[in-house]
């Protein structure tokens, strides 16, 4: 499927990576666009069924009240179809556990997991609030380090700045792509 759609995604993606590479996170190499979707339940009953899942050290009931798609791709590693079969493992659980946030929540909303590695990714960001049903978030990855191995490159930065420092440029982006 190369349609326009999919190419201005993956043509969205590659910008991504292109933008966060030159504000100093020269590692980051993947960006993965997706959609998500609601199936069912209130906000209340899915923080509720979340927060129970995380209390008995179970996963999240993601696909139980959420429908994620991949539309845009961008990696200097893997191409989207690798992405796609790797998604379910890919997806820290400390990403899953933030999914009601990143779809309720207004935009910008940045989650991470600072200790993913490899092929798992660090970071979801929502860009623009939901529209027609449902939130685009995108995915990013620095295959060979952590997030918090940034603090590091960013002198006299804490996580707590980096992580402002990526709702900036989310706001920003947000802006200046058009997801849809």
């Amino acid at each position: 499927m190369n349609n326009s759609s999919t190419r201005a995604a993956n043509a969205a993606a590659e910008r991504i990576v292109r933008h966060f590479q030159a504000q100093g996170f020269s590692g980051i190499t993947e960006a993965l666009i997706i959609q998500i979707h609601l199936r069912a339940g209130s906000r209340a009953e899915i923080d509720e069924a979340f927060e129970a899942a995380l209390e008995q050290d179970k996963a999240p009931p993601v696909q139980r009240y959420f429908e994620i798609h991949p539309y845009g791709h961008f990696a200097e590693f893997r191409n989207l179809d690798e992405a796609k079969s790797a998604f379910k493992t890919d997806l820290t659980p400390s990403l899953r556990n933030d999914i009601p946030r990143v779809f309720f929540d207004p935009a910008p909303v940045v989650v991470e997991d600072p200790l993913a590695s490899g092929t798992k990714y660090d970071v979801m960001m929502k860009l623009r609030n939901n529209d027609d049903g449902y939130a685009v978030a995108i995915l990013m990855n620095d295959p060979d380090a952590s997030f918090i191995d940034y603090i590091g490159t960013h002198l006299g930065s804490d996580w707590q700045q980096i992580m402002g420092e990526f709702e900036i440029a989310s706001t920003s982006l947000g802006d200046e792509l058009e997801l849809h």
